[in-house]
C-alpha cells in the first residue's frame, strides 16, 4: 500500500487521519439522500435504525448523542399500527420538525417546532393519531413529503431560562393526551 494512503493524508474527507485520530470537521450533508433502514417483520422499528450519525461515549453499546433523521418511508409491517408507541427512554429526545407532518403527532407540531422529552418522561403519538392508526386497514402505507429528527442523548437537558419562560410555547401540548382510554388488558394474540 502507498505511504501517503496508508498514513491517511490523502484519503477523502471524512476519513482523513493524523497520527491515530481522526481530524474533526465540520461536513455538510444533504438529509434528502438519507436512506433509512425499514421494519422487517411486525412492531414499529426502534428509532436507532434511523441514526444518521452517533458520537460514541466511550462505553460500548452507549452513545453521548445521537443524530436521527425520519423522512419519508414506507411503514410496512404486519399487524403494526404505524405511528410509535407509548414509552419512556433511558435517553433524552430533543426532535424537531423541518417539514411536512410528523408521525406521531397529527396536529401541533408544525414546522420550525421542536419538543423535548427528557429521560424517564413518558410520550408518543396524540389521541387523533393513535385513534385513527389503530381504526384503519393495516397495509403498505408510505410516509411521505416530511423530514423530521432527534437528538437522543444519555445526559439529562436543562432548559436555559429563556427557553423556559420567554420562547414562545405550544401551551396545550399536554392536553393531546388527557382523554386517551385504556385499551391495553395484558392478553396475548390478535385484539
Amino acid at each position: 500500500m502507498d505511504r501517503a494512503v496508508s498514513s491517511g493524508r490523502n484519503w477523502p474527507f471524512p476519513f482523513r487521519r493524523r497520527g491515530t485520530a481522526l481530524e474533526l470537521r465540520p461536513c455538510k450533508y444533504d438529509l434528502r439522500t438519507y436512506c433509512p433502514v425499514g421494519a422487517i417483520l411486525s412492531d414499529y422499528p426502534d428509532p436507532s435504525i434511523f441514526t444518521v450519525s452517533p458520537a460514541a461515549s466511550g462505553v460500548e453499546g452507549i452513545a453521548n448523542i445521537d443524530f436521527v433523521l425520519f423522512r419519508d418511508c414506507w411503514m410496512v409491517a404486519e399487524d403494526t399500527s404505524p405511528p410509535p408507541w407509548y414509552h419512556k427512554n433511558v435517553m433524552s429526545e430533543l426532535t424537531g420538525n423541518i417539514h411536512g407532518v410528523y408521525d406521531a403527532k397529527s396536529k401541533g407540531f408544525i414546522p420550525g417546532r421542536m419538543s423535548l422529552h427528557n429521560m424517564m418522561l413518558p410520550h408518543g403519538p396524540d389521541k387523533t393519531t393513535f385513534e385513527s392508526a389503530s381504526n384503519t386497514e393495516l397495509g403498505p402505507d408510505k410516509l411521505d413529503n416530511t423530514m423530521s429528527f432527534m437528538f437522543e442523548t444519555r445526559f439529562p437537558q436543562h432548559l436555559t431560562a429563556f427557553a423556559a419562560n420567554e420562547a414562545p410555547m405550544q401551551d396545550d401540548y399536554i392536553d393531546c393526551w388527557s382523554d386517551l382510554v385504556k385499551k391495553f388488558d395484558g392478553t396475548p394474540g390478535k385484539k
